[in-house]
C-alpha cells in the first residue's frame, strides 16, 4: 500500500495499538518489508511516518463530531 498510494503518514489507532511495544514492532516491520526500496525521507524517519493518533483514544469521537459539523454546515 505504501508503494501504490504513497501516503505522507500512516496513523494507526484503536485499542490494540495501546499494547506496549506494538508500534515499535510495526515500524520495524515496515522498514523490513520496504528493504530500502523507497528512498523517500519521510519513510526513512519511520518514527514520524508510522504514528499513533495525535488525539489519542478520543480521535474517533472527535473525528465523528467534526464530520457531523461539516455535514450540518453543507446542508444549509
Amino acid at each position: 500500500m505504501i508503494c501504490v498510494l504513497s501516503p505522507e503518514r500512516i496513523v494507526l489507532g484503536g485499542g490494540v495499538m495501546h499494547r506496549p511495544g506494538l508500534i515499535d514492532l510495526v515500524r520495524r516491520q515496515v522498514l523490513e518489508l520496504l528493504n530500502g526500496y523507497l528512498d523517500a525521507p519521510a519513510v526513512q524517519d519511520v518514527d514520524r511516518y508510522v504514528v499513533l493518533p495525535g488525539l489519542g483514544s478520543r480521535s474517533g469521537v472527535l473525528g465523528a463530531i467534526a464530520l457531523a459539523e461539516e455535514a450540518g454546515s453543507s446542508a444549509e
